[in-house]
Formats: C-alpha cells, structure tokens, sequence
C-alpha cells in the first residue's frame, strides 16, 4: 500500500481533476496559438506543422518524466503550485516572448528558424503543463493497485479538456478574438489555480496578486496596437484556424508616373489580392494572363465556379463575361473583406464550403472552372489529384475549360510539383497546355494550366484590358512552354492514396517564403507594426 501523502489531504480530489482538466485545454491552446504565431514569419507549410508537433510532444515528453521525479523528491501540492505559476506565466508572456524571438530570428533560414523559435516559446509552457499530470496522479494514488486506475482517469479528462479547447479554439475563440488575447487569458487563468483552488491563506494577498495579473494583461493588450507606418495602413487583422488575414493600404507610390494607391489583402503575410484604390484595377500580374481566356466566354449564360475567393478580383473579371458566377471560399472572412474593402460585385454568389467537397456535391455542370486557391505557399493537394480532376471532367460542358493557377517553377526538382500537375491532368484526361507568365523559370512567375477537353482555340481573344500587366500581352500562344519528356520521367500521378504533393513542393515552398517574407514580414518588423493579433 502507498499512502497519500499529508500534503495531498489538504485537496479534494475533484479540485485535482479540474487542474487536470484545464491543463490539458491550455496545453492545446499553446500548441493551436503557437503554430498560428508562426505562420506570418514561416507560413503554414507541412514543414511548420511538423515542427510544433515535434517540440511539443518533445516538451511533454519531458515535462512528463521531469514532473514524475520531482514528485518523489518534493511534497507534490507544493510542486504543483509551482508548476501552475511558472507554466500561467510563460503562456501570458507567449506573445510577447515569440515576437522578440521571431523578430530577432528575421534573417536565420526557415527550418533552423522554427525549430529554434519554438523551443523558445512555445517548449517552456507545455514543458511545465506536461509536469502537471504526474504530480496530480501522484497525490491521488493511495494504493498501488489504483495507479492505472487513477492514472488512466488524469490523462482522459486531461485529454477531454484538449478535445474540446480545440473545437472552441477552431470555430470560435481565435476567428472572433484572434491569438494575442486568448493566450494571455489562457495563461491568466493558469496562473490565478494556485491561489484560488490550492492555497487557503491570504485571501486579501490572492486578490491583490489577481489584480497585478490583470493589470499586466491590460498592459500587454494596449501593447502593439499601433495599426499604421510611412509604408502601410492597416484597415483590418484577425486571425483564425485558417490564418491571419489582413487589409492594408499602401502608401502612394510611383509606378510608370502614375500614382497608385494600392490595397491588399495578406494571408499569412502573402499577398492574395492587390488592386488600386483609384480605379479599382487589379495589380497581380497572373490575372492579366487568365483575363484573354476568359474572354472566349464572352456571351456565355452558362455556369463558372473559382475555387478560392481572396479579394475577389478574379470573381470579378469572370461576371463581366456574363456567366453566372460561384465563388467557393472556405473562410467565411473573406467573403466579408472582399463585398467590404475589394467591392465585390453582390452578384458573386459565394459558397462557403471546402472546394473538393463542393465539386464533389455539386448537380451543376460548367462552361469554366478555376481552381486559384492556393493560400501562400501552401497548396491544397486534394484539390490537384486524379481522382478531383476526373471529377472536375465530368462536371464540365462540352467545350468546358478547367483553368489551375500554380507556383511558376518547371525545371529540376523545385519543378517537379508543376510537372506532377501536368501529368496528373494528362492521367484524368485533359488536354493542357501550360502558360508562364514569364520565360526564365523563377519562383515568382506565375503557372496557368490550361485544361480542357480538346479542341480549344487561342483565337478570337481580346487582349486590350490590361493597364498594370508587367509586359504587353499580344497572343498567350507566346508563353505557352512545353515541357520534354525527358523531364516528365519523374512526375507522379497525384492520387487521393498518394499524399505526397506537400514533401514535393516543400523546396519550393521554403525558397518562395524566403523571398517574400523580405517583401512583406521584414517591412513589419521594421515598421513596428504587430505580426499577430
């Protein structure tokens, strides 16, 4: 027989369950939170995801083994109360503590940047949530043959918690209060169990000590409000499940001696829409491609469907076709940023619902779709395989087009994600021609693949709508590219069963983000402007 320790008589049972229960909440908190932090510095690629997972089963491994010595050295209410304070502690100064880091990290390359980055804040707090569950199943053990027991109980409520801290966390608390405030509530509430629940004395001392805590919270939210620069006005900021979103003016510049007023949406600080605020043209380059295609459907009254919503610019350029027009958008967000800040023509109607899953339940067949949902550097594989493409022929009209918006790389491996592609829509039973926006293979161009079931004809399309292009665009037959055989040996056919379109494109992803992240994170972190909210 094991006694309970003198110490542990002191606290009810169910009091013990409760910390374990709002433990296992917060720690799901600092791992959701964590990886959203991240994504405006390092983005969003499988590679980041593997990171936090890695550092935080790395941290509870090691708070688990570290928790379970301490109780044999040390009264574990005691050592509990310790681990409260110090874990509510580092979840409150989380933002704080990932913005010096990640700001100090701005010209470290990506994959040592996340790894060091997330030991520094986000392996402390779940280091001390993973002490928690060894210390409480210690003190609630009183006999030997009810370790399971009671050990299997800790870490079942402890895990309920996490189940449904991230249903709330997913749906509703970071869409509607972003990251920034629920971590410091999140690590308030851990830091006030202590005072509140284990310890019995100096209650007017507790309540002192729980209004310096709020106090500091206070301070921390008035912090980094600062919302405009020499450079950026920024007009809106969430953050959700699915990534930060912002709306940014652009300060006056200069191109061509013209004076533009730019406006831009930034998801995951990539830019998704810009357009100017003067006459309300489209700025990014690869929709100046799409727009002479869309004129062969000029007169149509049949069905379009995009794929990815962003500001809404190409919804646009699709209705003024006179086709009838669905835009599936799978952050409700957006489609309230693009009728608010982009002027998204009322008559777009906009679904919100994943892509894949609207194409595969959809009655409807279609003149035109596009597929331009491609969030950063981070492509949604289910919508690029054989299987969606089969589906997507089937759902087309006779004459019926398929346009894929894609990273402009086609040589070597950082181009073999493109070469997949075009084998994949070959496989399904397309007819595709490829058009680069640009000749030299680079990340920065952009790939359109231009799918369809055979016999489509470049001519007849208008050219004469494309004030801010990069170049002039005369006859897109100039930048189709072929692609030999020879290097489509190594492109795989992208299959539902054969997730492996995120390993390949991550090279190209990491050298995409590091590019960009001069664009637009550095100019920030130079301006002083908040990286989450």
């Amino acid at each position: 027989m094991m006694n309970v320790s003198s110490s542990s008589l002191s606290v009810k049972p169910g009091i013990l369950l409760l910390i374990a229960f709002i433990e296992g909440a917060v720690v799901m908190a600092a791992e959701l939170i964590g990886a959203k932090m991240l994504a405006p510095f390092f983005g969003t690629t499988i590679y980041a995801w593997a990171a936090v997972l890695a550092i935080t089963l790395l941290a509870l491994a090691t708070g688990y083994y570290t928790g379970g010595y301490f109780t044999t050295k040390h009264p574990p209410l005691k050592i509990l109360r310790i681990i409260l304070i110090l874990s509510g502690l580092f979840m409150v100064l989380m933002p704080a503590i990932s913005t010096a880091i990640m700001s100090a990290l701005v010209d470290v390359n990506i994959l040592p940047g996340l790894i060091i980055a997330l030991l520094g804040f986000v392996f402390p707090p779940v280091f001390f949530f993973g002490m928690v569950s060894p210390v409480i199943i210690h003190t609630l053990v009183n006999h030997v043959d009810k370790t399971g027991s009671v050990a299997g109980k800790v870490y079942a409520i402890s895990t309920l918690g996490g189940v449904i801290n991230t249903l709330l966390l997913g749906f509703y608390i970071m869409p509607h209060f972003g990251i920034k405030g629920p971590a410091i509530v999140y690590g308030l509430l851990i830091l006030i169990l202590p005072f509140l629940i284990l310890e019995r004395k100096s209650k007017p001392r507790n309540v002192i000590i729980i209004l310096i805590l709020a106090s500091l919270v206070g301070l921390f939210q008035i912090r980094d409000h600062k919302s405009q620069s020499m450079r950026f006005s920024v007009l809106y900021a969430s953050e959700g499940i699915l990534g930060q979103v912002k709306v940014v003016d652009i300060q006056n510049i200069m191109v061509n001696n013209r004076i533009m007023e730019p406006r831009g949406l930034i998801v995951n600080n990539t830019w998704q829409t810009l357009y100017n605020l003067t006459d309300k043209e489209n700025l990014l380059d690869y929709i100046y491609f799409i727009k002479p295609l869309l004129s062969k459907f000029e007169g149509s009254t049949g069905n379009s469907m995009l794929v990815g919503l962003g500001g809404g610019m190409l919804a646009r350029e699709m209705v003024k076709t006179g086709m009838q027009v669905e835009a599936i958008e799978i952050d409700a967000r957006l489609k309230t940023l693009a009728r608010r800040y982009f002027d998204l023509d009322p008559s777009i109607d906009v679904i919100i619902d994943d892509g894949r899953h609207h194409i595969n339940r959809t009655k409807k067949t279609y003149s035109l779709i596009i597929l331009d949902a491609f969030l950063g550097e981070n492509p949604p594989w289910h919508l690029l395989t054989q299987e969606c493409f089969e589906t997507i022929r089937s759902k087309l009209d006779d004459g019926g087009v398929l346009i894929i918006e894609f990273f402009g790389l086609t040589d070597g491996l950082k181009g073999r994600p493109a070469r997949s592609i075009l084998a994949t829509l070959q496989a399904a039973g397309f007819d595709v021609h490829l058009i680069a926006t640009r000749k030299e293979d680079a990340p920065d161009r952009n790939l359109i693949f231009l799918a369809h079931k055979g016999g489509f004809s470049f001519d007849d399309m208008r050219y004469d709508d494309n004030p801010y292009a990069m170049e002039p665009i005369n006859d897109l037959r100039d930048y189709i590219i072929k692609v030999s055989a020879s290097d489509m040996r190594d492109a795989i056919i992208l299959r539902d069963d054969l997730p492996v379109f995120e390993l390949m494109v991550g090279r190209t992803s990491l050298h995409w983000r590091s590019d960009l992240n001069k664009l637009i994170r550095d100019i920030f972190v130079e301006d002083d402007l908040p990286l989450f909210y």
